[in-house]
């Protein structure tokens, strides 16, 4: 598992797309800050410490995961 300010790709399933600066705030309380989008799906972003690192003008999006596809055995 990543530590506080590790930085980590996440990719959007659906919905909308985060901007930079918003902040994802997992069921678990984890938070991740978007850094970046690559592409049109992936967010660079980095694991926050804590709800005292989150910037005052963040949005706040609350996230989840999607299950993961099984890869067929080659």
């Amino acid at each position: 598992m990543k530590q506080a300010w590790d930085p980590v790709k996440l990719r959007v399933a659906f919905g909308d797309v985060p901007s930079p600066s918003d902040v994802l705030c997992m069921a678990t309380g984890r938070l991740y800050q978007v850094l970046r989008v690559g592409g049109t799906r992936t967010l660079h972003c980095i694991v926050l410490p804590g709800p005292e690192h989150i910037e005052p003008d963040a949005r706040i999006w609350n996230w989840q995961w999607a299950p993961r596809r099984r890869r067929a055995a080659r």
